[in-house]
């Protein structure tokens, strides 16, 4: 971890009167590519360096915002770690068997944790936090227009 990140990381979980656990791994040991993980269990944000500068040059083309995209991988992570609900729609999600409401669970998990980023960082330009925004839940809207539409893969 470089110094950038330990400043960003200790002045948002300050910002949020937070102590989970943070670590930060060179790689997300998966095929996808996984900007940051929050463990319900261990209370542990884990952010993947290269996955996010991967996802910052694919998003925007270059690494020219990757101080402002590593600071938003990071609040909405914390999203996640301060998402009072986050408990009760992971259960609900687990017993679900309707792939629809599925989605609306997942999509609603994400919706909570940008907007409580959303809010932690509002120093941040809204154009990047919103293009990373939409980039991250074009996959859950997806699945609902697929279900909407009877195109279910």
């Amino acid at each position: 971890m470089n110094l950038y990140h330990e400043l960003v990381i200790e002045k948002l979980l300050q910002r949020a009167h937070s102590n989970v656990h943070v670590l930060t791994q060179e790689h997300f040991p998966g095929d996808r590519s996984v900007g940051g993980k929050f463990g319900m269990n261990s209370r542990t944000i884990t952010l993947y360096i290269h996955e996010i500068e991967e996802q910052c040059t694919e998003l925007f083309g270059s690494l020219q915002y990757i101080e402002q995209y590593f600071q938003i991988i990071f609040a909405h992570e914390l999203g996640h770690a301060h998402d009072p609900m986050l408990e009760m729609l992971a259960d609900e999600l687990e017993r679900c068997s309707d792939s629809l409401q599925s989605a609306r669970i997942s999509l609603r998990i994400e919706e909570n944790a940008w907007e409580y980023a959303r809010d932690l960082l509002p120093e941040v330009e809204p154009f990047i936090f919103q293009t990373i925004l939409d980039r991250s839940l074009e996959a859950y809207y997806d699945a609902l227009t697929a279900h909407q539409t009877g195109n279910i893969a």
